[in-house]
């Protein structure tokens, strides 16, 4: 009876000797003293921010249990735990903050980049209109005692006797490069267009073509057909030809035989903004429309 009774105080100076022990290791720990919660320990870190022990895992000052980084929570008799704490709370800070400016950053480039974007197109949308709208000195008029270009089928004559090509009331020798500039004028300013030039390609050899700013702009032409060149345009703003008229469309040229020869330049559609009409079936223009071809 006293071998057991001296066994269990030993045991109980031993448990005792134990637990102070580790109340000692605890206080050491946190660098602290002083009267503390029920249950709870204040850490300082060396990042001196403050740490708290819940049910024997370090907490944040939320009252969520810091994780090491494989998601554990830290238990808070981890020999080196308070490092571990602050290092866990630390790295889920700084992944927190990058994740923050990360957003950020993407939200201001996003905006930066929508910004640039639509500067880009208001600026394109201004020089098509500051183009389409260009004075009388910015683009090329009519020139005075151009004739009207009436046609509306092309006719030819050969003679190889003759010396020379004559087109558009002027002559060229075989092998000369001739340049056709077509002059158009609208009452308005037109919505759509679709036309053709043509043209006898066993006297004339068509070396280029193209429709002239502000024609060009919407708009598609084909100069590969042989004996035609076909081109349509359309445009909300609408294209601005209104008098005196103005460069429309370039078809350029190279002689083949001697004689005469008369290109003609026709449209299927031409309509202004109000969506009037101003060409008639056979492609001729009507309605205050008009046309000049000018050779050089």
């Amino acid at each position: 009876m006293k071998k057991n009774q001296s066994t269990k105080t030993r045991f109980g100076v031993t448990l005792t000797a134990l637990l102070t022990a580790s109340v000692l290791a605890a206080t050491a720990l946190t660098g602290c003293g002083g009267k503390q919660e029920s249950g709870e320990k204040s850490i300082v870190t060396e990042t001196q921010e403050v740490t708290m022990v819940a049910n024997g895992v370090y907490v944040d000052a939320n009252g969520n249990a810091i994780t090491d980084p494989n998601g554990n929570p830290i238990p808070a008799t981890t020999g080196d735990a308070a490092s571990q704490a602050s290092k866990a709370q630390s790295t889920a800070q700084s992944k927190a903050e990058s994740k923050a400016q990360s957003k950020t950053e993407s939200k201001a480039e996003s905006k930066a980049a929508s910004q640039a974007a639509s500067k880009t197109e208001s600026k394109a949308q201004s020089s098509a209109a500051a183009q389409s709208s260009a004075s009388d000195g910015a683009r090329k008029t009519t020139p005075s005692g151009a004739k009207d270009s009436t046609a509306t089928k092309s006719t030819t004559k050969e003679d190889s006797a003759a010396k020379e090509l004559t087109i558009g009331g002027k002559s060229y020798k075989v092998g000369d490069k001739i340049k056709c500039t077509y002059y158009l004028m609208v009452p308005n300013n037109m919505l759509n267009f679709q036309g053709r030039v043509v043209y006898d390609n066993q006297m004339l050899k068509k070396t280029g073509a193209h429709l002239v700013a502000p024609a060009s702009y919407n708009a598609l032409l084909n100069p590969d057909l042989d004996g035609r060149v076909v081109f349509n345009g359309s445009n909300l703003n609408g294209y601005d030809f209104t008098s005196p008229g103005y460069e429309f469309l370039v078809v350029e040229y190279e002689v083949l035989k001697t004689g005469a020869t008369d290109p003609a330049l026709t449209f299927e559609v031409i309509t202004d903004t109000g969506d009037k009409v101003y060409c008639n079936s056979d492609g001729a223009l009507n309605n205050g429309a008009k046309a000049w071809a000018v050779y050089e």
